[in-house]
């Protein structure tokens, strides 16, 4: 890890932003499951200290009840990854049951910036910024997409260019192949939102 981190350094000094992006990107990728184990690691040590609030006598009425809900939303939060209070909790659930799994937590996870819980049902909300948004990812994420593959195929193709150069293209070529997979990725919520509310609407009629 210190190497990646020096390499970083002297790329930033040197002022080739390129090189320390790959690296920055290649160090990611190598330790997510580290960054992952240290994420899973703190969920654990907040159900352990509200199981340890909820074992101790002086703990009665309403707060015990607080922190019951609390440790039930931290046990559903590390399953499903939703963090919700009590009742919008239920209404997912209700939902995911009445769908027969179709709507699956997958989608109200990352769906979840577009669901309201109102009038103790769920809605789906996808105003014009979020669809702006969502066309601008989609039509500029394949652009870039397609645009990476063309720098990874070019230095096959071209002559006269030094193996320093091929690298530089190559990199770049990959760069843009990773932006592009991130603002793709991006309009994932607005698709599942869009499942969800056809899901439901159906459930409806």
């Amino acid at each position: 890890m210190q190497e990646v981190l020096d390499k970083l350094i002297d790329s930033l000094n040197n002022g080739n932003i390129l090189l320390a992006a790959v690296v920055v990107i290649v160090a990611l990728v190598f330790n997510y499951k580290k960054v992952a184990d240290f994420l899973d690691e703190r969920k654990k040590t907040r159900i352990n200290r509200i199981s340890e609030a909820l074992r101790c006598e002086q703990v009665k009425g309403d707060t015990k009840s607080h922190l019951e809900s609390e440790l039930a939303k931290e046990y559903f939060k590390v399953t499903t990854g939703i963090g919700l209070e009590t009742e919008f909790r239920e209404a997912l659930i209700q939902a995911h049951r009445n769908t027969k799994g179709e709507l699956s937590f997958a989608h109200f996870k990352r769906a979840l910036p577009h669901l309201r819980y109102e009038k103790s049902e769920i809605s789906v909300k996808i105003n014009w910024f979020d669809w702006i948004g969502y066309s601008f990812n989609l039509t500029f994420g394949y652009l870039t997409a397609l645009l990476g593959l063309v720098l990874l195929i070019l230095p096959g193709q071209a002559d006269g260019i030094s193996v320093v150069q091929a690298l530089s293209i190559v990199g770049l070529g990959v760069f843009l192949i990773v932006v592009a997979l991130f603002m793709i990725y991006q309009t994932f919520p607005v698709v599942s939102a869009r499942f969800i509310k056809k899901q439901l609407k159906g459930k409806e009629s």
